[in-house]
């Protein structure tokens, strides 16, 4: 229940001023009004003021007045800030008109008192309220940049990958030193925030990054937004002291099971501690990825998370035209290390070696013998060994043979599987000379067939 305080009423906040004959009829007005908070009235010259604020929110203003009370409105009034025909002038002044009723929330606020009103968050935790101004729903900061609340203020700081004032970021362009970054052999893509290594067409076996043919030996990655105050745990491959986060980037690429790298600082300062981790937060439980200060974690993207490899092999990210390879463990063969051996050819080479020349165009598809009136091949599927053929891909033409098609020379070599039974049964074709052309049963290092 709300006593009027007799001789006293509140200034400089009256909205609406009107004559009434009697108390009750100014706290009708006043209840007919959504702003009204509280209301003078004086008995003699029946006259009523409608107040937007409270003395408690106002108390300064409270100020002593003969012949008039003041009384606080009891029923239905809006707390201060909460609309917005009632926005506040600060945190501070919903705290104390609300007092122990105001919680951490969003409300209305004009801060310049200008008639611009906007929706910010009030912190009611901190001392007499503090503007959260990061939690508002005004952009204070550059979509690219971290807002951090303090105390009567705010500070913007561009993200990791982007340099400027907070307010203004711009992307740091990583491939302005691209050698350095993805190798001779390779090229830089530029992303926002960050960057991608792609090898150039045609790199191979000159000790750079890309030393194997395109989407085989040469690694293709894109590196997801830093996580600040973040670490990934329990995965580490190993670590090294680097100058900064970039040359850390530069090693997990050069590491075919590296996904993700935790960056700190060291305790000389200067440099950074670079650990390597073979795994991404979305491929594990949600403990191995933790908070911690002063940290920040980094992961490319990993098609490797859906464990695509079969019978424990291991997936390596950002190679081949499937964003990943599989590297099968001994008995095991094809892009996927589903397959116990593989002499079907279907699937193409999968785990054989090669040396020599002689199966450099291989497997072949189709029967492209009789495409060139030859005798049929007589193979079983649609891909097979002849190395006398040039029909690599599908879309080839048929019956083609390569210029030196009997003068390469070399071998191609499973690799090991186990024998069930007594019989090995093979499917070859070709001449009959066993110095030229044969098949040979290795065991044990040993030529036994």
């Amino acid at each position: 229940m709300e006593i009027n305080i007799q001789g006293m009423k509140l200034e400089n906040f009256v909205f609406k001023r009107m004559s009434a004959s009697a108390p009750h009829i100014c706290d009708i007005r006043c209840g007919q009004e959504i702003t009204c908070q509280s209301y003078n009235y004086n008995r003699k010259e029946k006259i009523c003021e409608l107040n937007n604020r409270t003395k408690e929110a106002r108390p300064e203003n409270f100020r002593s007045a003969l012949g008039w009370f003041y009384i606080r409105r009891l029923n239905g009034r809006a707390p201060l800030g909460s609309i917005l025909e009632l926005p506040a002038m600060s945190c501070q002044e919903i705290k104390a008109s609300e007092g122990k009723d105001a919680t951490s929330n969003k409300y209305w606020l004009n801060p310049t008192g200008n008639g611009k009103t906007e929706l910010m968050f009030c912190d009611m935790n901190l001392g007499t309220g503090d503007i959260d101004e990061c939690k508002s729903d005004i952009l204070l900061c550059d979509v690219n940049a971290n807002c951090l609340n303090i105390y009567g203020s705010y500070k913007c700081t561009c993200k990791e990958g982007y340099n400027g004032t907070g307010l203004a970021c711009t992307d740091i362009d990583e491939c302005a030193n691209s050698s350095i970054i993805c190798g001779v052999n390779a090229t830089c893509v530029n992303t926002n925030g960050s960057y991608g290594c792609s090898c150039k067409e045609g790199s191979a076996g000159d000790g750079g990054v890309c030393s194997g043919k395109l989407n085989d030996g040469c690694r293709h990655i894109v590196w997801n937004q830093p996580e600040q105050d973040r670490v990934m745990q329990g995965h580490e491959i190993r670590s090294v002291e680097v100058p900064h986060e970039g040359s850390c980037r530069v090693i997990c690429f050069l590491e075919p099971n590296c996904v993700s790298i935790n960056v700190r600082p060291t305790t000389r300062g200067g440099n950074y501690i670079c650990e390597l981790n073979n795994a991404t937060g979305g491929n594990e439980s949600s403990s191995v990825l933790q908070s911690k200060e002063g940290h920040i974690y980094v992961a490319m993207e990993n098609p490797c998370s859906s464990s695509p490899c079969y019978n424990d092999g291991t997936c390596q990210a950002g190679y081949t035209d499937k964003g990943f390879r599989c590297k099968c463990p001994t008995g095991f063969t094809g892009a996927f290390c589903k397959e116990a051996c593989s002499f079907n050819f279907e699937d193409g080479i999968g785990g054989w070696v090669k040396s020599g020349t002689a199966f450099d165009n291989q497997p072949t598809f189709g029967d492209n013998p009789k495409e060139r009136k030859r005798e049929s091949a007589r193979q079983q599927g649609n891909w097979w060994i002849g190395g006398a053929e040039l029909r690599p891909k599908e879309s080839a033409p048929p019956g083609k043979q390569p210029p030196d098609a009997d003068l390469p020379q070399g071998t191609l070599t499973s690799p090991c599987f186990q024998i069930v039974g007594h019989n090995i049964s093979f499917l070859i074709g070709g001449g009959c000379e066993l110095n030229e052309i044969r098949a040979e049963l290795i065991v044990k290092n040993k030529v036994r067939l």
